[in-house]
């Protein structure tokens, strides 16, 4: 089915993310952040930013530069098909590259929106969770149904996801450690590991060119590697805590076009393997190891050796770029002092970045 089609009449003209349990910024003074938050998008590699906020509703165009950003996700069937994660008020999408955008309906326009995952095979097939819940649509977010409920009132849902390879298996991440998976659909649900009590699950992730490598990343606890989607697993993390800090998580990627190149980004800074997981190396930075709050983070779809990321100390925020793998690193002027906690490249638009920016909480 074309979203497209179904959504023209308000189109006007793509993983991981910070979570909220992440956001530690590193000092107890108050927060100084000024500016818009919402996203923007650069189509030359960073050296310029706009404000991509478009908000078109019945009573005219708003804008949606007062919101955070908590992910982006996009359509892996349609790359002008993004999916913003808001922390405040539920979901948004965009069918136009971010030009405009439209909220989901009930129940995902309130609150802070987790975790999405849309099956590869079918972009209308989409689940998404809230914490407390799973929901699920079939129809391109026209409308929502309930697959999920965490009734466990310590407990919540902090990640979803569909094996690329077997989309008819659907997991879910807790917690409090526990992974659970579905074969039908959603309708039933069986937790197949429990990665130990306090063991915060913060992403799940496939290798999409490799089958049954399946990651799972955890908020303090390091990272899990199955290579059977999900039967058995191996502990990563001896091979991470040689890095000082480096079990502090902060974002984790997979690059989506080479098989088991993937980037952990972590209090310590930014580590890469080539081998799933297996052998890591320090990404040289401008900032020695542990000295800023790294939230934001990618690598362009067409050369991996350009990457980006912010640095964050207390509030004040700088954007980086390497075209070398981290050999020199360049600055440039971020839009904003908010703080960024999300950069995204495009999978069709070579130099396309999208960064997110976070409010943080007042105490």
């Amino acid at each position: 089915m074309n979203k497209k089609l179904l959504f023209l009449s308000v189109i006007i003209a793509s993983v991981f993310l910070t979570g909220a349990s992440c956001l530690n910024v590193g000092s107890n003074n108050q927060p100084t952040t000024s500016g818009p938050a919402g996203m923007f998008v650069s189509t030359d590699k960073g050296e310029t930013w706009s404000a991509i906020s478009a908000f078109p509703t019945s009573q005219g165009v708003k804008n949606l530069n007062g919101y955070s950003v908590f992910g982006l996700i996009e359509d892996p069937e349609d790359p002008q098909g993004l999916y913003w994660l808001s922390r405040e008020v539920g979901l948004f999408y965009s069918f136009d590259s971010g030009r405009s955008w439209k909220q989901s309906v009930s129940p995902l326009n309130v609150s802070l929106i987790r975790s999405l995952t849309i099956n590869p095979k079918d972009n209308c097939d989409i689940y998404a969770t809230n914490g407390r819940q799973v929901f699920k649509t079939l129809d391109c977010v026209r409308s929502w149904e309930e697959v999920f409920n965490e009734i466990r009132p310590s407990d919540s849902i902090t990640a979803v996801a569909f094996d690329p390879f077997h989309t008819e298996n659907i997991y879910i991440g807790e917690s409090n450690g526990d992974l659970l998976k579905s074969t039908d659909a959603g309708k039933t649900w069986s937790v197949i590991n429990n990665f130990g009590r306090g063991t915060y699950i913060r992403d799940l992730s496939f290798d999409t060119n490799s089958e049954g490598i399946f990651f799972v990343a955890t908020l303090k606890n390091g990272l899990f590697r199955s290579k059977d989607s999900g039967e058995t697993w191996v502990n990563l993390s001896s091979k991470l805590a040689e890095y000082p800090g480096s079990l502090d998580f902060r974002r984790f990627l997979i690059y989506p076009s080479n098989a088991e190149e993937i980037y952990w980004i972590s209090k310590y800074g930014i580590l890469t393997s080539r081998n799933s997981g297996e052998e890591w190396e320090p990404v040289k930075l401008v900032t020695p190891p542990g000295s800023v709050d790294i939230y934001a983070f990618t690598v362009s779809r067409f050369n991996n050796k350009e990457m980006y990321y912010t640095a964050t100390i207390d509030y004040k925020s700088s954007f980086y770029r390497s075209v070398d793998g981290g050999k020199t690193w360049e600055t440039r002027k971020l839009p904003s002092k908010q703080l960024p906690t999300m950069l995204f490249s495009h999978p069709q638009n070579d130099g396309w970045l999208y960064l997110g920016y976070t409010i943080p909480p007042q105490d």
